[in-house]
């Protein structure tokens, strides 16, 4: 080829590479990121959070600050968080049934609506057990509702309304008395059971050892899906009750990110929780894996949640 011809062909490359659009840079923060846990220091939400915010200044050389603001299951921090401008600045980390029950029992005592906000994406959702001891006489949900009906009662250890809620429906369904004793933790819930004064009680990680030593028993799922420390034990809903508990831990910005803020944060966070380091201690904390929904399918995930809080705490 002349040299000519190569540098008409050298101009018109140039020129068309002018005429393009060219690619916007990613967003990146100018000031530090706060994330807000809606939660004490030291728990399970704030273990999590806080490995998660770490993980993400890892990877991004973002810095991120995180701040505890506990109060009502993080409702008074999402309340706080739906009044911050949206510039990507200022995050949330909540569990989704505190805020559903909120809005579903109460929504004109809350200031925000599930559009007040832009999801970013979940961190995991945590499996809850109905477990018994292991030689107790039953071994499922249709066992025990025999049981109760057989003794006049079962006594129940719960330290989460919504757990407390299903059984109850249960009992008023089945006609029989269940009697729900409160504890404070799951550790409370363990001893109760271990020391005979109660007959059954919910498990979300803390009882996995005394399962694998065959001093307790999982008997139901209450989650969604059958869970992974117990594959070959029905759910509630294959065993003809159609409640479950899905405590989604989830990230959430105030409505109306710019695309390219919600886009990178997103990015972050989906980067982050496919992190090794996350997964580690996401599995010690609630003893299930990893999981990260995206920021549709976690709106999907929270408008889907809502009825079904609704009718549990329905009277």
């Amino acid at each position: 080829m002349k040299l000519n011809n190569l540098l008409k062909t050298a101009a018109f490359a140039a020129a068309t590479a002018l005429s393009l659009p060219q690619a916007a840079a990613a967003w990146t923060p100018e000031e530090p990121i706060v994330l807000r846990i809606g939660f004490g220091a030291g728990g399970e939400t704030d273990t999590m959070g806080r490995v998660l915010a770490a993980t993400i200044e890892r990877q991004t050389g973002w810095d991120v600050v995180v701040e505890n603001r506990p109060g009502g299951g993080g409702v008074a921090m999402l309340s706080a968080l739906v009044n911050e401008a949206p510039d990507g600045l200022v995050l949330g980390m909540a569990v989704n049934i505190p805020p559903l029950m909120a809005l579903s029992q109460r929504p004109d005592s809350v200031p925000f609506t599930l559009d007040s906000f832009d999801y970013i994406g979940t961190v995991t959702v945590a499996e809850t057990a109905l477990i018994a001891g292991g030689d107790a006489t039953f071994s499922s949900i249709g066992e025990l509702v025999e049981f109760a009906r057989t003794e006049g009662s079962a006594k129940i250890a719960w330290d989460a309304p919504d757990a407390k809620a299903i059984l109850q429906k249960i009992g008023q369904q089945e006609g029989v008395n269940f009697r729900m004793v409160k504890a404070e933790s799951g550790a409370e819930m363990n001893k109760l059971l271990l020391g005979g004064q109660v007959d059954a009680a919910f498990g979300t990680g803390a009882h996995l050892p005394f399962i694998e030593e065959g001093q307790m028993k999982t008997i139901a799922s209450l989650s969604d899906k059958r869970l992974s420390s117990a594959p070959d034990v029905p759910t509630l809903i294959e065993s003809g009750h159609d409640f479950f508990i899905a405590p989604y831990f989830y990230i959430a910005a105030p409505g109306s990110l710019p695309s390219d803020v919600k886009t990178a944060l997103a990015d972050a966070m989906d980067k982050a929780v496919a992190d090794e380091a996350v997964q580690t201690v996401v599995q010690n904390a609630v003893s299930a894996p990893a999981v990260n929904l995206g920021p549709e399918g976690t709106r999907q995930m929270m408008q889907d949640s809502l009825g079904p809080i609704g009718a549990l705490f329905a009277q």
